[in-house]
């Protein structure tokens, strides 16, 4: 008995011993590795492993991929985006849905810079790239000091479905920032929930007439005629920009009873007032509208032409073209340039593109930025090339633009509220 016990127990350990020598001879699997780094978060030996494998594989774009949110994981954000830019030299694939991570990460190291350019540029990708699992960051930029941060935080909220986002909208309503109050109530436009009616009607009293305008314009959208009365009060209004808000906000509820009520700010003292009544009623179906804009074309101001133009290319009129093509030229001064290729990009017209190349190489670290941000507004997948370029560029806040403008044309996953 006893010898049979024993040779059991031997056959039970040689068997074990088998097993053992067959799982050490078994590699385990990278990806189980660098998760089990970091689960310690020795994110140095898992980056170092990475490192050898790249040297035997280096365009192993699963590899390169988990490099980079190793280095998301270590808050190296910066050095997750010049990671992800590496494949570009091999022609390496994109990842969307990783590239946006890296985004989003950028995204939140920009709201918490001492650049307040930069921290709205930041605020701008966040309301870009909104979506329900932005969420948390959305909260935090509501709560950042930079009112301008706050505004357009709550702009992006617009953009995103549930209830949660529309709570966050509501309770912006109440912001002691009127900046904030407003672009709370223009993003709550489109909400029919009881709440949300009431907190806007509760708007109608703000203090301040721009937020009261923004209310009224969104119940007037729900189709409250009280709110459509006080909406048609501001185009009288002494101030210019409440008169041209009015009027824009009048020509999009696309309710052509409102007409005669907009045809005197044809006769505006300010053009850029008239511009505004010239499109609102041409969205209306008024002739006269359109026919003014182009009018205005011939207007003596490059700067008052060029604003026609683009309320030409609002109404997908490419009227305005020729004297947008005028700006592009040489020597012309910078900011119309960069205006002229935007309005042209929102025709489909990219005649502006080779400008904005060349200026993605100029002196100025603004000039680039503004440049990689209008190749971002380019559509039909225009200007990627250039954008991945700016990846790399020497200042950080190029780079950032590049990256968030990318993120927004290349997609990636978004979860749905």
């Amino acid at each position: 008995m006893t010898s049979s016990r024993n040779s059991r127990a031997w056959r039970r350990a040689i068997g074990l011993s088998i097993v053992l020598v067959v799982a050490c001879g078994r590699e385990v699997p990278l990806e189980v590795r660098v998760e089990q780094l970091l689960t310690k978060q020795d994110y140095g030996q898992a980056l170092d492993l990475l490192a050898r494998e790249l040297r035997k594989r280096p365009e192993a774009w699963t590899v390169h991929d988990l490099r980079v949110r190793v280095l998301l994981a270590a808050g190296q954000a910066d050095e997750a985006l010049r990671a992800y830019a590496e494949r570009y030299r091999s022609a390496g694939p994109d990842a969307p849905a990783l590239f946006r991570q890296v985004a989003i990460a950028l995204v939140q190291e920009g709201l918490a810079s001492r650049d307040g350019l930069l921290r709205a540029r930041a605020a701008a990708a966040l309301a870009a790239l909104a979506s329900p699992d932005l969420l948390p960051v959305h909260r935090r930029a509501l709560a950042h000091p930079d009112a301008s941060v706050q505004a357009l935080a709550v702009r992006g909220l617009a953009s995103v479905s549930g209830e949660e986002a529309g709570r966050l909208m509501r309770e912006a309503l109440g912001d002691p920032q009127a900046e904030v109050r407003a672009a709370a109530a223009a993003a709550l436009t489109g909400r029919n929930d009881a709440e949300t009616r009431a907190a806007l009607a509760q708007a109608l009293h703000d203090p301040v007439q721009g937020v009261r305008l923004r209310a009224a314009a969104a119940l007037a959208r729900q189709g409250q005629p009280e709110a459509f009365t006080l909406l048609t009060r501001f185009v009288r209004d002494p101030d210019d920009s409440l008169r041209m808000q009015a009027l824009e906000a009048l020509g999009h509820l696309g309710n052509p009873d409102v007409a005669p009520a907009l045809r005197p700010a044809l006769q505006d003292s300010n053009p850029y007032v008239r511009i505004y009544a010239a499109e609102a009623l041409a969205r209306l179906g008024e002739p006269l509208g359109r026919e003014v804009l182009r009018q205005v074309l011939r207007h003596p101001s490059r700067s008052v032409a060029m604003y026609a133009a683009e309320a030409l290319s609002n109404l997908g009129d490419a009227s305005g073209a020729p004297r947008l093509v005028e700006a592009l030229g040489p020597g012309q001064d910078l900011s119309a340039r960069l205006y002229a290729a935007w309005t042209l990009a929102r025709l489909g017209d990219h005649r502006g593109k080779p400008i904005l190349d060349e200026l993605l190489q100029h002196d100025e670290v603004q000039v680039r930025m503004q440049a990689t941000w209008t190749l971002g507004q380019m559509g039909d997948g225009v200007g990627v090339g250039s954008l991945r370029r700016a990846l790399t560029d020497e200042a950080r806040p190029v780079r950032l633009q590049a990256a968030w403008a990318l993120a927004t044309k290349l997609g990636g996953q978004r979860p749905r509220g």
